[in-house]
Order: structure tokens, then C-alpha cells, then sequence
């Protein structure tokens, strides 16, 4: 698109309102809603894939239980980073596609109507108001690891909400980054996605400034792989434009990473013109001190490219380090009773970071609560294979339980 540790015995707290004098967090949320026109209280259909209502009781408090356990365990251990906490869909804070559009039945009828969602410049807009109780509650955990909160344009409010979290991050001991470096954020400067070069600009103190190519890119001369692909553009244009406007953590995908350093795989994607220019624009990042580059979600052990990520990543000089996928499904195994929940288990996200952890590289952790895209099935194994409900993998199946109440 990821402090002191918090033990494992740590009280959960249950409020939706978080205070200082509460939960630590400050500001006010909105109050939980719930009853939805899909005739379940507290999730919807959109686009084709069962999202939460993330302002409910049962969502929030149960997240931030998870959140807590995912602090807690990897608090201690030197290999990671930064952890991303998503706040809406994926790792980011965007809300679904047709929340806020009247031809999207259920979806908009639940977002807007039963559920009271607006989003906006300031905290009487409801999300503005859930994201910073959000942002407010994780900067009150004091994590060992830097925490980052996304800034991505909101579908119907545009740059607004990211221009209202950043500070509210960085004022809570929090750094932040944007999910959709592109080609047009050079055309189009300094009016960047998720306005990230002028955020940059204005809050110098925060610690990991991120950014995230949109897609894979398109390399000149070849077809690319997607719309968001056509965005994206040329990679090797895109890194020096990030680290010279601020950027001092760059995730790429593993594709561009393999098109720059296994010749086989370039040619196999007929990229093998734009090797050398890949190569050597992340060359040129990683001379830079204080820049670091990620390996962005790579594939797991039995994918066909996982042999060449070995080859030609793990061990890789220029390869600050890589970032995984933690799905809320892989970690938490069932439901809970305020206060007694403690069934999780990190076996999935254990072995997912371990081959980098003994390459030497640096784990960031990108955590999320609900999927992009989805799909009619969940993996067999790995990330998201917890998951199977409503082709959202990323939500444990109980979950969908408790926000039917």
C-alpha cells in the first residue's frame, strides 16, 4: 500500500467513545449505528462483496482487541518495521465504491441512511469522526513499532479527509503515506494523490513518509497489465520524483522488482527494454540515506514466482525489506466476551515473515480488516485462507456473527 510493548494481559476496552480519561484516545466518535436495509444491522453488499459497518460497537471493539494482540506480539521483535493499520477497506481508509451513490441499492441506503456516513473537511463529518477516534485510540497504545495510517482520496470527498488525518496521525506519535503513486502525481504536481506531496510538505515530523506505486507498473512499450497499471505508468520516472518531494519509504510491487533484476522474468513479460532503467533508478534510491525500499506483498511459498523472489530479492543489497499482508482473519479464531478473548494465533503471519526475517530484511506489516476486490473464494493456505464469508477474506467468519446483533 505499516513504542513500548503491550502485554499480553492487557484490558480490553469496549467504549465507542474514546476519552483520555476511557481508552486513552481523545476527540469524539460518532455514535455506533446500526439496522441496515439488508436486514443485517451492521454490514452491506457492495460492488459484490460483504463490507462492515466499521462505526458499530461490535466492529470497533473487537478490532481494536485485534489491534492490540498484533502490537503486542510483534512489539519485541527487532525484524519489524512499521505496521499499517487499515481503517477501511484494505490497509487504507477509503469507504467501498457506491456508499455514497443513490443507484447502488442496499449499499448506499445502508451507508447513508441507517448508518448516517458523510465524510468530509472536519470531525462533523461522521467517518472524519471515526478515523480520528481510530487514529487518537492506536497513538494512545504507545506501540514499540511505528504506526502508519493511509491517506488515499475517500470516494466522494476527495483529498479532504486525508488533509483532516495526516496532522491528527502526526500529532499522535503516528507517521502516514499514500497507497496510489502514478504517473499523473508528475503531471499533476503538486496536486499528488491523496494530496501526499503538499502532506509531506506540511508535516515534516512525520517519521516514515510512505508511498506505494498504484499497481504494478507499465513498463514503455509494453501492454499493460490493467487500468490501474495504465496509471501507474513507468516505474523509473516515479522514484526519483518520490524521494525528491519527501517520500523516504518506497513499497513496489515484486513484479517491477523482478522486471529490474531476473532477466528471465523481464523477458517473460516483455519488459526486458526497461531492465536497465528499472535497475538503475532503484539503485540511485538506495545510495540515498534515510530512503528505504519494500518488496510489496510478495508472493508465498508455492506461487510460480516465489522461486525467483528467492533468487532475486531476499539477499538483494538494494532491498530494505518487504511488506506483508495480515489479514484480521489469519490472527483472531473466534468470538469474544468482553474482556475474556484471548483465542489468536500468528502462525499464518509467523510464516509468511520468517524467510525474510532470516534474509536479514525488515518486516512492515500492513493490517487489514477487509479486502479489495474479494473474490468468489478465499486462498486454501496463507494469508486470508481464514477467511470465507461474503468474498471478503480478511474478516474473521464469527465477525459477521456479531455484527448481525
Amino acid at each position: 500500500m505499516k513504542f513500548q510493548r503491550i502485554p499480553n494481559s492487557i484490558a480490553l476496552c469496549f467504549a465507542v467513545i474514546f476519552s483520555a480519561a476511557g481508552c486513552g484516545g481523545g476527540g469524539s466518535a460518532p455514535a455506533a449505528t446500526g439496522g441496515g436495509a439488508s436486514g443485517s444491522p451492521n454490514y452491506t453488499t457492495c460492488s459484490g462483496q460483504q463490507v462492515p459497518n466499521w462505526r458499530s460497537v461490535a466492529f470497533q471493539s473487537n478490532y481494536q482487541a485485534a489491534i492490540q494482540q498484533v502490537i503486542s506480539h510483534y512489539g519485541a521483535n527487532p525484524s519489524i518495521g512499521y505496521i499499517r493499520i487499515g481503517l477501511g477497506r484494505g490497509g487504507e481508509i477509503n469507504l467501498p465504491q457506491g456508499w455514497n451513490d443513490s443507484t447502488s441499492g442496499a449499499c448506499y441506503t445502508d451507508y447513508t441512511t441507517d448508518w448516517g456516513y458523510t465524510a468530509g473537511s472536519d470531525a462533523t463529518f461522521t467517518w472524519n469522526a471515526y478515523l480520528q477516534s481510530m487514529v487518537q485510540y492506536e497513538g494512545s497504545l504507545a506501540s514499540p513499532k511505528q504506526l502508519l495510517v493511509s491517506i488515499t482520496p475517500v470516494t466522494g470527498a476527495g483529498i479532504s479527509v486525508d488533509d483532516f488525518i495526516a496532522p491528527i496521525a502526526v500529532a499522535s506519535g503516528m507517521s502516514f503515506g499514500n497507497q496510489g503513486l502514478q504517473a499523473s502525481d508528475i503531471t499533476n504536481y503538486p496536486n499528488c494523490s491523496g494530496d501526499w506531496c503538499n502532506l509531506f510538505t506540511k508535516n515534516p515530523k512525520a517519521t516514515v513518509r510512505e508511498l506505494q506505486t498504484y499497481a504494478q507498473s507499465c513498463p514503455l512499450g509494453t501492454t499493460c497489465t490493467s487500468s490501474l497499471s495504465t496509471s501507474t505508468g513507468p516505474l523509473d520516472p516515479l522514484i526519483p520524483f518520490a524521494t525528491s518531494h519527501g517520500s523516504n519509504d518506497l513499497e513496489l510491487y515484486y513484479q517491477d522488482w523482478l522486471i529490474a533484476y531476473d532477466p528471465t522474468y523481464a523477458s517473460s513479460v516483455g519488459a526486458s527494454g526497461s531492465s536497465a532503467a528499472y535497475q538503475a533508478a532503484i539503485q540511485k534510491a538506495a545510495t540515498m540515506a534515510g530512503v528505504s525500499l519494500q518488496v510489496l506483498f510478495p508472493p508465498q511459498t508455492g506461487n510460480p514466482d516465489y522461486a525467483a523472489v528467492q533468487q532475486y530479492l531476499m539477499t538483494n543489497p538494494a532491498v530494505s525489506g518487504v511488506v506483508i499482508d495480515v489479514d484480521w482473519s489469519d490472527i483472531d479464531m473466534g468470538n469474544s466476551v468482553a474482556g475474556t478473548h484471548t483465542n489468536y494465533s500468528f502462525a499464518i503471519t509467523d510464516a509468511a515473515i520468517q524467510p525474510w526475517i532470516v534474509a536479514g530484511k525488515t518486516v512492515n506489516l500492513v493490517f487489514q480488516n477487509s479486502t479489495y476486490g474479494g473474490g468468489s473464494n478465499c486462498p486454501g493456505t496463507g494469508i486470508g485462507s481464514n477467511g470465507s464469508v461474503g468474498s471478503n477474506c480478511a474478516i474473521p467468519p464469527w465477525m459477521w456473527t456479531a455484527l448481525s446483533h
